[in-house]
């Protein structure tokens, strides 16, 4: 019966190709979305899961208020490691951790070397809790000792080729870090890693002994202290009371932060959620976004679901006869349902054969969108499971309408030519009508909304002059070593304005220090957090800024000599109100040192955490023999490409052993607002998907309703009703749909909207101009679609249709 059921519905749709076709591309292009949704949900859930026991490894975190906000440090509190070796017994294994990710490392044998992102120190028990496998070395004894390193396979390759790198030495030279080290530092290879899963949030370009000591401004020290990151793995979630009881009492006032500010305890989240931590693209974090993505994903199927039940529904007249026939022979609503049933199964599956063809297609274009390296041939029997689930559910849904509406034939009706279907299914079809359109507004609203806030973020003053400064980092003593000269030639290139040397810029500053007025100084409880930087005289005029009161920092000034404040911290610490010169001559505190120094210029407020925040407080100090992170801006009277030739002709003749790496301001704050952008460009790549499978839907129904009142067209034409009159009458209802459907998603969009934008510390009004645009064109789109079949069947032969009679 099933065989029999299925070959019939396999020749019926064999014998219409260009319905069948169009049946089955709306269905894949909805299908093809979800799997895309599949695949990135899939690749951002399996962070870390590779691990032995990931679901039981937790970060060791302690909670601190600084000032005025409070924030979390991945740091163990002192004699946390004894504690959890000693006090609690649910504790399999634990291992201390740094990674350096702000800097470049340049590994070498022999010169130039190779210039590696993230450096790692662990100590000996690191692969206790992790599992990354070595294919040579002993992991047991591979970071048992100072100086010792590992390396993934695809590094060592390039330095060693095909030689054992077991037992060679390697010089690591760090840059960006703000750690002195006055020469490279030798490292003896003790293993090799095989290369690194992507999905990884505890990766490594190079893994270095803890134990291995490193240059300090005290003179030397191994890489990890006892309060340094700290992993456990856990016999049971439930031990993670235990691990938090042994160590809060250790997070105390008195602990390491004491300096501070008062400490909360510890907590310890996850290892597999860390990727998914909250992080500035969103309120939520990352896990909002999958959510959002998967439910956007989910509705576009259900779009392609519903066009298909409308398209099936406008044919269902054509089959009206075949099903009288097969009732008056004997078939039952149940054989009549499972064959059209069979038809939607077969459909979907065809669809989905479509979809991963699509899939295979777009791939290259959606990875470098996500920055993902996500392929199907990564994809196993479960996901491959789940796809066919997605399919058979995708045909499910989009068929089951159309089998119970066409099994509820009346044979005697359909053989006598009566009306087969009644009001109540028209109804349902513009319900799906009202739904697609509906569901389609608000992608479309969403897309405008996030273009106008990103639009309003390109076009805010934000208080200095970044798109032709271009920064180069200088962070290894021996770059530090030439900063002068570095400078001085770069000042002599023809194109270059003027150059600052400087420890941050506007999209890199994340030193946080605390302050608070003079006469509460000893008092850590009203301290306030404020970012940090020093800069030499030329900053403010190389990053295009100004004073709003007092002047620069005077030259050659020491460390705790002279500040500057910006406007909001000079009005935080209650130094001003609305004159900016009230704060010049005032002096502040450092909190955890109680030194007081003063203030002798007011900073005017400039964005320096990217368009999305607000304004934090900010201070700036002289230039020391300490200053970390140093960065050369270079303000460039017009970018071309001869001006930076030229700059790089300088860096090659200065530092030659060194990469030459400009990076323009304004491109670190196009990365501040990289996810928004790519959400908007998400929305509306599934808001167009939306409008053809509604205007698919449309044609559909108004094809359904040209074909059933074909006789009351060809009556009101003999009665001398014109073509146009009829195009809009059988138009116009199409257009009350759409414009109720406008209706519905106009609430439903201001309401997504206020949500998204409170997020924003300056949002974009929300004017009605673009959502009125938006709708006329949505409604014209939805008049011209219909009004194809209106217009054949205005213009046919009267005659014909009541001949037909």
């Amino acid at each position: 019966m099933l065989r029999s059921t299925l070959r019939f519905a396999a020749r019926r749709l064999a014998r219409r190709p260009g319905t069948s076709l169009l049946h089955a591309g709306g269905l894949a292009v909805g299908i093809a979305c979800c799997f895309l949704a599949l695949l990135f949900v899939r690749d951002e859930l399996s962070y870390d899961r590779f691990h032995e026991g990931a679901g039981r490894i937790v970060d060791i975190r302690q909670r601190v208020t600084m000032g005025d906000r409070t924030m979390n440090f991945a740091m163990l509190p002192d004699g946390g490691l004894d504690a959890l070796r000693t006090q609690v017994a649910g504790v399999e294994a634990v291992t201390q951790t740094t990674s350096m990710q702000d800097g470049i490392v340049r590994v070498t044998v022999d010169a130039p070397g190779v210039d590696v992102e993230d450096i790692r120190f662990a100590d000996a028990a690191f692969f206790d809790v992790f599992t990354f496998p070595l294919v040579q070395g002993d992991a047991r004894r591979a970071l048992g000792g100072p100086s010792q390193a590992v390396l993934p396979v695809s590094l060592a390759r390039t330095l060693f080729g095909d030689a054992d790198p077991v037992g060679r030495q390697v010089y690591l030279e760090r840059t960006g870090f703000g750690l002195q080290d006055p020469e490279p530092v030798p490292l003896t290879v003790t293993g090799v890693a095989a290369d690194l899963p992507g999905a990884t949030s505890v990766g490594f370009g190079v893994l270095v002994s803890g134990q291995t000591p490193l240059s300090t401004y005290e003179g030397s020290a191994p890489a990890l202290d006892e309060t340094a990151q700290a992993y456990v793995r856990v016999a049971s979630l439930a031990d993670t009371v235990s691990v938090q009881a042994a160590l809060n009492p250790l997070a105390t006032e008195e602990g390491h932060f004491s300096d501070f500010g008062p400490t909360h305890g510890v907590h310890t989240p996850r290892l597999v959620d860390a990727h998914l931590g909250p992080s500035p693209s969103f309120v939520e974090g990352k896990a909002l976004f999958l959510l959002l993505f998967a439910t956007v994903a989910a509705l576009v199927l259900l779009l392609a679901c519903v066009n298909y039940a409308n398209l099936a529904t406008a044919l269902a007249l054509s089959r009206a006869t075949e099903v009288g026939v097969r009732k008056t022979l004997g078939a039952g609503r149940g054989q009549l349902a499972r064959l059209f049933l069979a038809e939607a199964g077969l459909l979907a599956l065809a669809a989905g054969a479509l979809a991963v063809a699509l899939v295979a297609l777009v791939l290259p274009t959606f990875n470098a969108f996500f920055q993902k390296t996500v392929a199907l041939a990564t994809l196993g029997p479960t996901e491959w499971a789940l796809a066919l689930g997605v399919v058979l559910v995708a045909g499910l849904l989009a068929g089951s309408y159309p089998a119970v509406v066409l099994a509820r034939f009346r044979p005697a009706a359909v053989l006598k030519g009566s009306p087969v279907q009644g009001r109540g299914g028209a109804r349902v079809r513009q319900a799906l009508v009202v739904f697609q359109f509906t569901v389609t507004a608000v992608l479309l609203a969403a897309t405008a909304v996030v273009a106008q806030q990103l639009d309003a973020a390109r076009s805010r003053d934000l208080g200095f002059q970044g798109d032709r400064v271009v920064t180069l980092k200088l962070g290894t003593e021996r770059l530090r070593a030439r900063a002068a000269v570095l400078k001085r030639g770069i000042e002599a290139v023809p194109g270059v304005a003027r150059t600052s040397l400087t420890t941050g810029t506007p999209g890199d500053i994340d030193v946080y220090a605390s302050l608070s007025a003079v006469e509460t100084v000893a008092d850590l409880t009203d301290d306030l957090s404020v970012a940090m930087l020093q800069a030499d005289g030329d900053f403010p005029a190389t990053l295009g800024m100004r004073l709003a009161a007092g002047e620069w920092i005077p030259e050659g000034a020491g460390f705790a000599s002279a500040i500057v404040l910006n406007e909001t911290a000079a009005r935080a610490l209650g130094l001003m109100t609305t004159d900016p010169a009230e704060a010049v001559g005032k002096s502040v505190g450092f909190g955890y040192s109680e030194t007081v120094v003063p203030v002798v210029g007011v900073l005017r407020d400039f964005h320096f955490d990217g368009p999305r925040k607000a304004i934090d407080p900010l201070i700036v100090q002289p230039m020391t023999d300490r200053t970390n992170t140093l960065t050369l801006a270079v303000q460039l009277a017009a970018v071309d490409a001869r001006t930076l030739d030229a700059l790089r002709s300088v860096w090659e003749r200065t530092v030659p052993d060194y990469a030459f790496a400009p990076v323009f301001v304004s491109d670190l704050f196009a990365d501040e607002v990289r996810d928004d952008r790519r959400l908007g460009q998400l929305f509306g790549a599934f808001g167009l998907v939306a409008v053809v499978l509604a205007c698919l839907g449309v044609f559909g129904l108004a094809a359904h309703a040209a074909e059933r009142r074909t006789k009351e067209i060809g009556v009101r034409k003999v009665l001398g009703a014109s073509v146009a009159g009829l195009v809009a009458r059988l138009s116009g209802e199409f257009a009350r749909l759409v414009v109720v459907a406008l209706v519905l998603a106009a609430p439903i969009t201001m309401w997504l909207a206020r949500r998204w934008l409170e997020d924003f510390a300056y949002p974009s009004p929300l004017t009605a101009g673009p959502f009125l645009l938006l709708g006329m064109g949505i409604l014209a789109l939805a008049l011209v679609t219909s009004s194809v079949h209106a217009v054949r069947a205005a213009t046919a032969d009267p005659a014909r249709a009541l001949r037909s009679e």
